[in-house]
């Protein structure tokens, strides 16, 4: 996953109402409904949501603890109605402590793995995963449906290939892109993926863009039109500053709130299967 910076995050909590909004205004959904979409089932999930305590543990491992990311954590969850805290110790006595206070399931990230688990149902859910999921099914609310449609997906990491995997679940064909070629091997011949052989393939395949790699200005101005939607999850933002000034009202992009709510709600997912919550799969 990519580590986020301080300025990054600076604020997030206090303008998740406002990012809700621009959300439901692009999608025709919230940042909780997209969150509840991508994990693929209906249910009392805002009932367990409200009724599991969820303790967040920062942790000193790698480059250390990201200013105010615990926080900004316990902003998105609280906002998606959990009750939440952050722990006054790091670590593994953070750990202590949030099992103590009462704590159901934990949250915790360092450099490597961002990952939220339920101590009861014995489940996790992974940020890469569960942020592929959670934009994936944003761009789909965007745009109406994407069945029998085909999605460019650019980057095979964990966020792309996760993406890239539910949009065929749903029906539509995945252009697939990497610069390093093995990633997409696991995709070569297999029923509804493509792989790209460049760049511009890729692009020139869809008007459906989901950007999930780690570099700058990917797509471009004269890669956009005003037909073009484009999720683009985690940060640095892969759109150009001069596309996102024409046409950013087409670009759903945010750093950490998408990826979190989906986290929560595929945790509270999984825990229903193990027979915690009452939750029907969507057929």
């Amino acid at each position: 996953m990519t580590r986020l910076k301080e300025d990054d995050i600076a604020g997030l909590g206090r303008r998740l109402e406002l990012h809700d909004r621009q959300l439901r205004q692009q999608t025709g959904r919230g940042l909780a409904e997209i969150a509840a979409l991508a994990a693929g089932y209906r249910g009392n999930l805002q009932y367990r949501l409200k009724k599991v305590l969820v303790g967040i543990v920062p942790l000193t491992t790698g480059e250390g603890i990201i200013g105010g990311f615990s926080e900004t954590v316990e902003a998105i969850l609280s906002y998606i109605g959990m009750k939440c805290f952050v722990t006054s110790m790091p670590d593994a006595a953070g750990m202590v402590e949030a099992v103590e206070r009462g704590a159901g399931q934990i949250f915790m990230a360092d450099d490597l793995t961002c990952t939220m688990l339920d101590l009861q149902a014995h489940c996790s859910a992974d940020n890469g995963v569960c942020t592929g999921r959670g934009f994936a099914a944003a761009l789909e609310a965007r745009a109406g449906s994407v069945r029998g449609r085909t999605v460019t997906v650019l980057g095979a990491g964990p966020v792309g290939t996760s993406a890239a995997e539910y949009f065929v679940s749903r029906g539509a064909d995945v252009v697939i892109y990497d610069k390093m070629p093995e990633k997409c091997s696991q995709f070569v011949e297999k029923p509804h993926f493509k792989v790209a052989g460049s760049l511009a393939e890729a692009l020139a395949a869809s008007s459906l863009y989901f950007e999930a790699t780690t570099a700058r200005d990917t797509i471009t101005l004269q890669d956009m039109s005003a037909d073009t939607l484009v999720a683009a999850p985690g940060i640095p933002l892969g759109v150009s500053s001069d596309a996102m000034e024409r046409f950013g009202s087409q670009v759903i992009h945010d750093p950490l709130e998408l990826g979190v709510a989906s986290m929560a709600f595929d945790l509270q997912v999984k825990a229903a299967l193990k027979g915690f919550d009452e939750t029907r799969k969507i057929s």
